[in-house]
């Protein structure tokens, strides 16, 4: 989680998470699609990414989730 704290479409602050996966192999990246061609069709969608540059696929679980309800906690939090 590289920032716990975003802003919506609107501006609004919003809780969000984004999740890093930096170098995979090309087999973890091919596991990685699918679970992500899965979860869309079990009617989870979110924003994904790719840099070239670091090898890093990204998950944004922000406004743009649909399907899944986040909620972001510290470890020591019920």
């Amino acid at each position: 989680m590289e920032n716990r704290f975003g802003h919506n479409a609107d501006g609004d602050r919003s809780d969000w998470v984004r999740i890093e996966f930096k170098g995979l192999t090309k087999d973890q990246l091919e596991c990685l699609s699918r679970a992500e061609r899965e979860l869309f069709k079990a009617g989870i969608v979110f924003d994904t990414g790719y840099d070239f540059e670091e090898n890093r696929r990204d998950w944004e679980l922000d406004w743009s989730l649909k399907g899944a309800v986040v909620k972001v906690r510290n470890k020591d939090e019920k």
